[in-house]
């Protein structure tokens, strides 16, 4: 890199990974200077030059590693994979290729498993509990339906709905996750219920699959001929559409992903034979297609189907399953990552993060340095440039620029699904790399979004935990929707014991602090952990021990608690450490320091003997954190804990619902200029309850000072609430109050007028009201936002307000070119209500149009049908919102 030339954050992190990792034999004698300095966040807008990955005499096409390499790597028939590998039962095979690859340099922390963990109180444990009795309350028949009744068997259960349900769905997804969520459960608490529950699926999806007779096992109901037609090379694939099926392949990946995991966690070797039958088929259909046609075939989400195939060959040493995991490798999405590009900007977020999973996942078997780059590079991207202060990212499910975050924290953010699988791999990243960067942002992720994500009273989980001010969760129906995030919610809070120990010979790490005991069968320890934590703000380790054992206890030193944390062995005082940073001594990287905040590791080697504890302090201080665009606009933070601001109970939309309760004000904070402690104070009798002093304003002209009671956000369920917010000076409130305030008036009384509101092109809303449309109509993105567009016509079902004079405004983008000539009319029930015309002056933005509907189209009805339909020889512009409001409230 030249002086001077822009520096990317992640370059020489990932450059001297691939040193650390490849293998002693395959070491690189790559010219690097040994300190790449590194600037704190620059410049998103720079693209970085792509880097050149080294030859390592490894192949990127199928056939990576043969046979023989493998056997030398140990994976021998049912080896299993070398990362993730807390959530194994793991069997000698499976142990062999671990240490096989920690001697090789790949693994340098393996996770203790799933099943050598048990949490024993807090949060954790209680989500993990609603989970469980969730899973068990769910009917497995039901579930099934469909997958007997497209094999010609009868049904023992009425089917669920919702994404689950028949037509074009995500038909048969729900049974595998929750194959998998049981599976999990087991591994987690021993309890027999959920294996049983385990052996029941497995033993009724093999009769499903020996009635089909060709390892097919699928619910959907046009999988058969989309699939016939895939294999000729019929390809017909956009984003979330593959030959008129949504998302085929995701869905099966929740069934060989319930298969494996049967396989793994409980022993269910016929759950390995069922899923290499399941694999052959797809070989079947997958071999007759060129690479062209594999590429086009992945323009639609496919789940983590690679990481699948890469888990087949571990546990089978079957080499055609690791070919296979290739012709999943989406290259016009992977490639530039590997080459260092953030190219995510309008990408949608949980396609995306299953297919570096699976980077990952290769990489520990076959060290091939580019699945390394891509999937390293990928997770400090989005947590450094796309992630909000909850672990949280994206907008309305899609990533957008780099580093613009200010004008993304409001409306539709943070989808779960997203936050499940980057947990995922950040556990995977840990095992490679044990820098306590991956365990900052697994603490930030699971005490802040995974948590909120769950109503502690009911278990009901939510689709999207927004961020913004003044917002509220989307709770799921737990018995009827069926989502994809029900789905991986009831994997994700089985998994909450996993990453939080790791090992490595005599080394033993502890990455977050949670009630929990821990096996460290290898070194005949075992671990209690005490704490209060995250609320409370100590930990107390006691330490069991068959004889006398020499190790190093790795306690993760959050970079939060700042010069309060202390360490205590028997009483004794710990003195810090103050060798210099480096992976053998703290887990930083040693080719650079870092600007920012992070933690490190606290090293305590002794002889260790049963009756020791370590004391651990972890003073939590406040904190604020801004946005990287905009650090006026920031959360409030206590050590690792969003405070949300707690502005009144939830507002439902609808006709009648919420008339009378207008959407609350969001205060902003005049103390810019003061340390937050001065003006956020602890609430007596409540850990975590805290109340702003005389910082508030509300956001109107007057500026009246108002205060607000702050909770740790995944204690505050059923509520509007603000995670965000505006800070100033006192004198850029008085010079800006009034401007801002107009603005903020106008958005709260257009929601408070909002019967209904809806995005065009969003599954989520289209469900809800009824989509109906011609195939001439397409969906396209435009900055993030969706949008519906095309020749033909589309219509939905929207509530109104029949005692109001009702107006339906619809958002257009003034410079979408895509859908001219645009020449269009709306229908209210079938009377024209407009014929809009399409305004293209700059400079480029979205904008509104208000359409006023006749009161008799409105009268005595609780809902009408908005009809939108092009001209003939014309097209319908791109239509990115429809909200139907009360008109008489808006002004």
């Amino acid at each position: 890199m030249q002086e001077g030339a822009p520096r990317c954050y992640g370059i020489h992190r990932q450059v001297h990974l691939l040193v650390d990792f490849v293998p002693n034999h395959q070491r690189i004698a790559a010219d690097i200077p040994a300190t790449v300095p590194v600037a704190h966040r620059p410049n998103p807008a720079v693209t970085c030059s792509p880097v050149a990955i080294p030859n390592l005499g490894v192949r990127r096409s199928p056939m990576t590693i043969s046979r023989r390499t493998a056997l030398k790597l140990g994976l021998g028939a049912g080896a299993l994979p070398l990362l993730g590998c807390s959530r194994l039962g793991a069997g000698a095979g499976a142990r062999a290729a671990i240490l096989a690859a920690t001697a090789a340099g790949i693994i340098k922390a393996r996770p203790l498993p799933l099943s050598a963990v048990r949490l024993t109180g807090g949060p954790l444990k209680h989500t993990q509990d609603l989970n469980g009795r969730y899973l068990l309350d769910l009917e497995p028949d039901r579930m099934l339906a469909y997958y007997r009744d497209r094999a010609g068997l009868t049904p023992k259960g009425e089917p669920y709905g919702g994404w689950d349900g028949d037509g074009r769905n995500l038909t048969g997804h729900i049974a595998g996750h929750h194959l998998t969520a049981v599976s999990l459960m087991w591994a987690a608490t021993g309890d027999q219920r959920y294996r049983d529950r385990a052996d029941y699926l497995v033993t009724e999806l093999k009769e499903v699959q020996d009635a089909h007779g060709d390892g097919y096992l699928s619910a959907l109901a046009g999988l058969r001929n989309a699939f016939g037609e895939l294999a000729r090379g019929d390809i017909r694939s956009a984003s979330f559409d593959l030959n008129g099926e949504w998302a085929p392949w995701y869905t099966l990946h929740k069934t060989f992903g319930g298969l494996r995991d049967a396989y793994r966690l409980t022993g269910n070797e016929t759950a390995l034979e069922m899923e290499i039958a399941f694999a052959e088929w797809a070989e079947g259909i997958l071999s007759r297609l060129s690479d062209a046609q594999l590429q086009h075939m992945m323009n639609t989400e496919f789940g983590g189907m690679n990481e699948i195939m890469v888990d087949l060959f571990a546990d089978t040493a079957d080499e055609r399953w690791l070919d296979l995991s290739y012709k999943f490798e989406h290259r016009a999405f992977i490639e530039p990552l590997q080459r260092h590009q953030d190219i995510l900007a309008g990408k949608h977020g949980n396609t995306a993060v299953p297919k570096l999973i699976g980077s990952a996942d290769r990489f520990a078997l076959t060290g091939n340095p580019a699945d390394l780059m891509g999937a390293s590079f990928f997770w400090d991207r989005v947590v450094q440039y796309h992630t909000f202060s909850s672990g949280g990212h994206g907008k309305d499910e899609y990533f957008g620029p780099p580093g613009q975050l200010s004008d993304r924290v409001d409306g539709r953010t943070a989808e779960t699904c997203n936050i499940y699988n980057m947990l995922k791999l950040t556990r995977q990243l840990f095992s490679l790399r044990p820098d306590p960067h991956y365990a900052d942002f697994h603490e930030r992720a699971l005490f802040n979004h995974i948590l909120s994500s769950i109503d502690p009273e009911d278990g009901r989980t939510c689709y999207m935990v927004p961020v913004g001010r003044g917002v509220q969760r989307e709770y799921q129906d737990m018995q009827q929707s069926f989502t994809c995030c029900v789905g991986s919610g009831m994997e994700s809070h089985a998994l909450h014991g996993d990453g939080l120990y790791y090992e490595d010979g005599d080394r033993l790490w502890v990455n977050l602090y949670a009630p929990s005991t821990a096996e460290w069968e290898d070194a005949g320890v075992r671990l209690a952990m005490e704490t209060g934590f995250p609320e409370g703000e100590t930990a107390t380790l006691r330490v069991e021990a068959r004889r006398p054992r020499e190790f190093t206890l790795m306690l993760r030193q959050p970079f939060w608690a700042g010069d309060g944390f202390a360490v205590r062995v028997n009483g004794e005082m710990v003195a810090p450490d103050t060798r210099p940073d480096g992976l053998e001594f703290t887990g930083r990287s040693q080719y650079g320091r870092f600007e920012y905040d992070a933690s490190s590791f606290r090293e305590l080697r002794r002889t260790w003997q049963s009756g020791d504890v370590v004391e651990v302090d972890l003073p939590k201080p406040l904190r604020l954190e801004g946005l990287p665009d905009n650090p006026r606009r920031a959360s409030i933070m206590w050590g690792p804990i969003v405070l949300a601001g707690d502005l009144g109970p939830e507002r439902e939309r609808g006709a009648e619902s919420s008339e009378g309760r207008e959407p609350p004000k969001v205060p902003v904070f005049v103390a810019a200029d003061e340390p937050v402690e001065s003006w956020v104070r602890a609430v007596d009798g409540g850990a975590g309850h805290f109340r702003t002093d005389g910082a508030g304003r509300d956001p109107d002209p007057a500026g009246r000072p108002t205060d607000v009671d702050l909770r740790p956000f995944f204690r505050l369920h059923r509520r509007t609430y603000s995670t965000y917010w505006d800070l100033f000076t006192p004198g850029e409130w008085e010079a800006q109050k009034a401007e801002y305030a107009a603005e903020a008036e106008r958005l709260r009384r257009l929601e408070g007028a909002t019967v209904a509101y809806l995005e065009p092109g969003e599954r989520v809303f289209e469900d809800a009201f009824n989509y109906q449309g011609s195939e001439e109509t397409v969906t396209q993105r435009m900055l993030g936002r969706p949008g519906r567009r095309g020749g033909g016509w589309f219509s939905f079902d929207i509530p109104v307000a029949p005692d109001h004079p009702m107006t339906l405004i619809a958002t257009y983008y003034s410079d979408d070119r895509r859908g001219t000539p645009a020449s269009f009319e709306i229908l209210v029930d079938g009377t024209r209500v407009a014929e809009p015309e399409v305004d293209r002056s700059e400079p480029p933005r979205f904008y509104d149009v208000e359409y006023p509907i006749p009161a008799g189209l409105v009268a005595g009805k609780e809902q009408v049908t908005v009809r939108i339909q092009a001209k003939p020889e014309s097209q319908i512009a791109t239509v990115f919102g429809l909200r139907m409001v009360r008109a008489d409230e808006l002004r």
